[in-house]
Order: C-alpha cells, then structure tokens, then sequence
C-alpha cells in the first residue's frame, strides 16, 4: 500500500461518514410511556436530581446550597453532570 493510495481511501470515508446526518445530536422528544435509551436515560437523570434534591433538604441546605451541590453532581450511570 502506498501513501496515495492510503490517503485517498481514508479522505473518502471521511467523506462517507459526512454524508449522512450525525445520530449523536439528534434532539430526542420524550412522551410518556417512551421506551428508548434516550427517554430512560433522561428519566433516570430527572429521577437521581429528585433523589439528590430530597436529601439534601433533609440535611437543612438552603437553597443557594442545593443548587451548588446539584451542579457539581456528576452521574453514575453516564459520568455526565445532572442538570447543565
């Protein structure tokens, strides 16, 4: 295999992988009873933030404390912050 030979075949993947629309950024719109990974990952980030909510306020944190512990939470599941 030669240089040009490699360089124009991975120009063309490159060009292939262009051509079709990205599935990672695709905007997802949940309704209820929606059983994708998408919709259960976003319930399953909405669950934890209620969880997280419910027992810091259970500690006495104010407000302004909650929502500093909440936007440094990171999830378990994903390793993405919880709320952004």
């Amino acid at each position: 295999m030669n240089r040009r030979f490699f360089l124009s075949s991975t120009m063309l993947v490159g060009v292939a992988a262009l051509a079709r629309p990205a599935q990672a950024f695709t905007n997802v719109s949940c309704s209820e009873g929606d059983t994708s990974l998408a919709c259960r990952e976003i319930l399953r980030h909405h669950e934890l933030v209620a969880q997280m909510t419910a027992l810091l306020e259970q500690k006495g944190m104010s407000a302004a404390e909650r929502q500093a512990v909440l936007a440094k939470a990171v999830c378990p599941f994903c390793g993405q912050l919880l709320i952004g």
